[in-house]
């Protein structure tokens, strides 16, 4: 049987474990956190590991023909996203508001900090709390400054060889994934009352 096949076949016996048990399923919820917790284990690991030794494996002209493409690359879309921003309130009607809403009903979200979510005054605590930007400049930042240091190779072959395990690490946990479905779809179909759905 293909994985494939195995993954929508954890997924249907989820289903159906899950209209039959009920809230019995309810259980399951370890189970299912379980699996999404060990898929999230190696993502950031695995980031950093990748973004310093891509990085700082580079040569000085390939780094900057590389960054001045990539950024070229990366304003291009952040026009075409703040284009769509901008565009796509022209194309829905004006709408009409009721006269019972309230702002007051509304609350506030606590404000987003930028400077902490993208530079990290400590690397460790971001990688701890998953601050995925801060994460992604600390490595790049790191592999930037290992280009230029001698004697790099020694390093970027021991960050590659930690990347491939973290890589098999990874298919490890995919290899799960019926389990995985089998457990989140059990739980969902379970618990689910009819209004939710």
């Amino acid at each position: 049987m293909t994985f494939s096949r195995k993954i929508l076949l954890g997924l249907a016996l989820g289903v159906a474990t899950g209209l039959l048990l009920g809230d019995r399923a309810a259980p399951l919820r370890y189970l299912a956190d379980g699996f999404i917790r060990l898929l999230q284990m190696t993502v950031l690991p695995y980031v950093t590991v990748s973004l310093i030794a891509g990085i700082g494996g580079l040569d000085a002209a390939t780094a900057r023909r590389l960054f001045l493409r990539v950024g070229a690359l990366t304003l291009v879309l952040w026009g075409l996203a703040l284009g769509a921003v901008f565009l796509m309130p022209l194309a829905f009607p004006e709408l009409q508001s009721a006269s019972f809403f309230s702002t007051t009903l509304v609350e506030e979200r606590a404000p987003v900090d930028f400077l902490t979510l993208y530079i990290p005054s400590n690397p460790f605590h971001s990688l701890a709390n998953a601050v995925v930007p801060a994460v992604v400049l600390f490595s790049a930042v790191l592999g930037v400054a290992l280009m230029g240091v001698s004697g790099k190779e020694r390093l970027i072959d021991w960050l590659q060889l930690v990347e491939r395990a973290l890589a098999r690490a990874n298919r490890l946990v995919v290899r799960l994934t019926p389990l995985g479905l089998f457990a989140i779809a059990a739980h969902t179909a379970g618990t689910l009352d009819l209004e939710q759905v």
